[in-house]
């Protein structure tokens, strides 16, 4: 009887004390619910881009502190690495646990990040010259984190949905609010691209969950919490979500206006003449050609101008000075050796008008001289003349360039597979998606000797000598010959000019455009010089500061 007495007191007393526990915990979740205060939405875009940018600077690894994002992409060097020594060799940058496992390396240069988000999600068109199917978009040099529903499950990698990250929300539900709007508006390529750095143990080397947790005690956990409404919570249940919101969190930042600054020699040159135009004249640009008026006022917008206060800006040295259509090429701000490898650029044949700098001519109808031909890979849209403010120099599909194999990135024995190692595709092998040329000469102020290496393996460590094998690649007719088998470098095939020499062989052959787009130009040094001169006024002026570390916001 006491023993009953007992179990039924003790059971009274476990109810009671349940009763009390639930209603502590009850308190406690209202406690912590008070404390989360939801902004307006455009506050928490706000909060959203300032987590990115935070996360892209914090060096979130294993081991700790070895490496971030901007590890690999640098604004002092336009977004891509940051170590003129590596770039002199390999290329490819150390992981964070390279100092115990020296395989802990990439393959490849890492690409830029900035103006990444204007690359449209990997898609294949059809060419319409040769009736092929081409590929189109998507980041990493072989478009493997394709932005969208996976068109080659096998080779790409995950896909952030819009359901992933916004509980109850897909891309079909409409209208979205503001908050949701910039989430999906930061999905695609590069949200894609961004999940994949952190768990990559010859990058940054740390698992998904532990990035939760990095994030969940970081000084700026609260921008998560500004952002997504509620805390980052790292449980099993939950972590995948918030490392998936991570990645667009690091995605809206590379898409803001620091990223994507458009501050360049040339943006400046441009802008400062759009400045001086009524809105009806900027209407009649060949870019703006079918365009309705918000669309150019929005391109107006992103690109620095308020379009209802075009002329409040203008300095009238712009139009006083100006051979020209305003807006158009030759721009005012630009020399004439910029403007000349504009002109070569954009060309098959250098139009009547134009000014040959190297010559003092101008070019006439009964003159004319074959032009670079990088626009027919480095534009935006067939029929861009380089005027069109948004201009990201890029095509964003896949070719041949013949670049010689970069034996100086360890482990390397054969060229890269490219655009085949993610579609699997035997027609695609050694395609590399065409990079955006913004940025491509820009170096770390006051290092003149810093050294850029380029394309996607690195081989050429100079503009010149790449614009130079764009010239002449084609050892068959442009007079350079072809490399001795022992020469495998850039260093090793210089010639007294400063240039190469000779040309190794390409490192794939499939679909090569020597010969044909590329490889004998006929363009002279001092044209190639302008086109260098050209390429350098794409280098974004805007300083970019690495924010303190753990710095809590306001």
């Amino acid at each position: 009887m006491a023993t009953t007495t007992f179990r039924a007191s003790a059971m009274a007393g476990a109810a009671t004390l349940a009763v009390l526990a639930s209603g502590l915990s009850l308190i406690a979740s209202q406690a912590e619910a008070k404390k989360v205060v939801v902004l307006d939405d455009s506050e928490r875009v706000e909060a959203l881009t300032e987590l990115g940018k935070r996360i892209f600077f914090d060096p979130i690894s294993k081991p700790k502190g070895e490496q971030s994002c901007s590890s690999c992409h640098d604004p002092a060097t336009g977004w891509t690495g940051p170590s003129s020594e590596i770039n002199k060799l390999e290329v490819a940058q150390p992981g964070a646990a390279f100092h115990k496992n020296p395989e802990a390396r990439g393959g490849l240069r890492p690409p830029t990040n900035a103006y990444s988000t204007l690359i449209p999600p990997f898609h294949e068109v059809v060419n319409r010259f040769t009736g092929d199917t081409v590929a189109v978009g998507g980041a990493f040099w072989d478009g493997r984190a394709e932005g969208g529903e996976p068109m080659y499950p096998g080779g790409a990698t995950d896909h952030v949905y819009l359901a992933d990250v916004i509980m109850g929300v897909n891309k079909d539900v409409s209208p979205l609010t503001l908050f949701e709007q910039a989430v999906k508006d930061s999905l695609g390529p590069v949200a894609d691209q961004a999940l994949n750095p952190f768990p990559n143990p010859v990058e940054q080397n740390i698992r998904e969950k532990a990035v939760c947790h990095h994030v969940e005690k970081a000084g700026y956990a609260n921008l998560f919490t500004d952002a997504w409404g509620e805390r980052i919570k790292c449980n099993d249940d939950i972590y995948r979500t918030n490392f998936k919101r991570i990645a667009v969190a690091l995605a809206a930042y590379q898409g803001s206006s620091e990223v994507n600054s458009f501050s360049s020699k040339r943006d400046n040159a441009l802008r400062a003449e759009l400045a001086c135009m009524p809105l009806a004249e900027i209407k009649e640009l060949p870019w703006a050609d079918g365009l309705e008026e918000v669309e150019v006022k929005n391109i107006l917008s992103r690109f620095g101008l308020v379009p209802d206060k075009l002329n409040g800006s203008c300095d009238q040295s712009d139009i006083v000075e100006k051979q020209g259509p305003l807006g158009q090429f030759p721009l005012t701000r630009l020399s004439d050796q910029e403007n000349w490898g504009h002109d070569l650029f954009y060309s098959f044949r250098v139009p009547a008008g134009a000014f040959d700098t190297c010559n003092k001519t101008v070019i006439t109808a009964d003159n004319r001289k074959s032009g670079a031909r990088c626009v027919a890979c480095h534009t935006n849209n067939r029929g861009d003349d380089g005027s069109e403010p948004l201009q990201t120099y890029a095509d964003h599909s896949y070719h041949n360039i013949g670049t010689p194999v970069n034996y100086e990135i360890p482990g390397v024995v054969e060229a890269a597979l490219g655009l085949a190692g993610h579609t699997g595709e035997e027609k695609d092998v050694g395609l590399v998606k065409t990079p955006t040329l913004r940025n491509v000469a820009k170096i770390p102020d006051g290092e003149s000797d810093f050294v850029k290496a380029y394309p996607s393996n690195g081989w050429f460590k100079s503009l010149e000598s790449l614009v130079h094998f764009y010239n002449t690649s084609d050892v068959g007719s442009s007079g350079v010959p072809r490399c001795v088998d022992e020469v495998v470098t850039e260093a090793q095939a210089m010639g007294d000019d400063g240039l190469p020499a000779c040309w190794p062989a390409p490192g794939n052959t499939n679909a090569v455009s020597i010969g044909g787009l590329t490889g004998d130009l006929g363009l002279s040094i001092c044209d190639e010089e302008a086109i260098v001169a050209y390429l350098k006024t794409f280098s974004d002026q805007l300083i970019v500061e690495h924010p303190a570390p753990n710095k809590k916001s306001k």
